[in-house]
């Protein structure tokens, strides 16, 4: 049985292969009936799900070439995020930008237009410079930017056909100055114009219904890292980690009743003020969290206070209790044509829990994110209608047909790709 970190999917594929070069991957292509590519399975989404051939990316995870002149990484595509970052810290590089997690592997991260937070700043895909993949004929392509195939093939949701190598733009490493602290919620969403435009990287965490939220500034430095680790490793390892799963667990024995104050005292503990300077790659990650569910859409910025006014009465008036916090970001437009953040900047909303009810909860934020022409993240959990999509993916019905001629014998389709494509 194959299951995702969070084991909410769940199947049994006929065979589980795992090559360790393109020529192995692509005779793999050739000889399966229908293929699906997994590489560390940290989806919500069963993207990755099916009956015939799963193929693993997790041995082919080297460092491919280092480009200094021209800024430029080549990894393969089962690199675990976590890999890239130390390589790039050991070499004095970074990634511009990251998300809150680092345990995917590269070629996951960009299938599903993975993101992190910033004004200025796109999702992690738009960071990718060339692909290398295998074709649903078995054949090599690699699109570089430029190529007019490449905005489309980068948020590729696997469709195109199975990447075994990415080239990364990166930049020099650089240290974030972060302001961690606590405001109230409904003063964040007054000013929240002010509060973007006001930081390099901007994000809140609101553990619902509390009145307050744990706003997180981050300016990009040279200065040097003046972090204590014990204290990282306190509020980390200890509270993050110990004691919230701790909470966590009371709260569902409690029958709910306890999770109001319980996330009252997270936000407390969480916005605790604090003020450091830290290496790009620690300080954008945040603990890896328990098993828990998770949806995101992302909306258009121009609309942000107007949506959280709605969304900070979304959750509560609706009689359910979120034990987990809602993360809260913003990214700028890009040009890819199934990011999320397709031509226009962003605000990223969530439904983060942990609870038997999330899917009703799931069906009341999808109505929301429907009704306010919401985007869904792919790697995360939604349902789809084609038509809807649509109306929000300029170039879904181009992707379709790039999809047809990239695998014209339709191998790397599973139901959820047909909800998307075929509707």
């Amino acid at each position: 049985m194959i299951r995702n970190f969070a084991r909410n999917v769940g199947f049994r594929p006929r065979r589980l292969v795992r090559p360790t070069t393109p020529e192995q991957l692509a005779g793999v292509i050739r000889e399966s009936e229908r293929v699906r590519a997994v590489g560390a399975a940290h989806s919500w989404s069963p993207a990755i799900v099916t009956d015939d051939t799963l193929v693993s990316v997790e041995r082919m995870h080297e460092v491919v070439a280092l480009d200094r002149a021209r800024r430029q990484i080549t990894v393969q595509a089962g690199m675990r995020l976590r890999e890239l970052n130390a390589e790039l810290d050991r070499q004095g590089l970074a990634l511009a930008n990251l998300g809150s997690i680092d345990t995917q592997s590269v070629a996951g991260v960009i299938a599903t237009g993975t993101h992190g937070t910033g004004r200025d700043f796109r999702c992690l895909s738009a960071q990718v410079a060339r692909l290398e993949l295998i074709d649903g004929t078995g054949q090599a392509v690699t699109l570089e930017r430029g190529h007019p195939d490449f905005d489309g093939a980068v948020v590729g949701l696997g469709a195109l056909g199975i990447v075994h190598a990415v080239t990364f733009d990166v930049v020099d490493a650089f240290q974030l100055h972060d302001i961690t602290g606590i405001e109230r919620f409904d003063d964040v969403i007054e000013h929240i114009d002010e509060h973007v435009a006001g930081s390099d990287h901007f994000k809140l965490w609101w553990f619902a219904p509390s009145e307050e939220a744990v706003v997180f500034r981050y300016a990009r430095t040279d200065r040097p890292a003046n972090d204590s680790r014990v204290r990282r490793w306190f509020k980390e390892r200890v509270l993050a980690v110990a004691v919230f799963r701790t909470l966590l667990a009371a709260g569902k024995l409690s029958g709910r009743r306890w999770i109001p104050a319980i996330n009252r005292f997270m936000t407390g503990q969480a916005g605790r003020p604090l003020e450091r300077v830290v290496p790009s790659h620690v300080g954008f990650l945040t603990p890896v969290p328990p098993i828990h569910l998770e949806s995101e859409w992302a909306f258009e910025l121009a609309d942000a206070r107007a949506l959280l006014r709605e969304y900070r009465r979304l959750l509560p008036d609706h009689g359910h209790s979120y034990n987990f916090l809602q993360e809260i970001r913003f990214t700028r437009a890009d040009d890819l044509w199934l990011s999320p953040a397709y031509q226009r900047d962003s605000i990223w909303l969530s439904l983060y829990n942990i609870d038997r009810r999330y899917p009703e909860q799931l069906a009341k934020f999808e109505a929301f994110a429907r009704e306010h022409g919401g985007r869904p993240h792919w790697g995360k959990l939604a349902t789809f209608d084609r038509a809807y999509l649509r109306t929000q993916y300029p170039r879904l019905d181009d992707f379709t047909a790039l999809a047809a001629r990239y695998d014209p014998q339709r191998k790397f389709r599973n139901a959820w790709l047909d909800a998307i494509l075929d509707g």
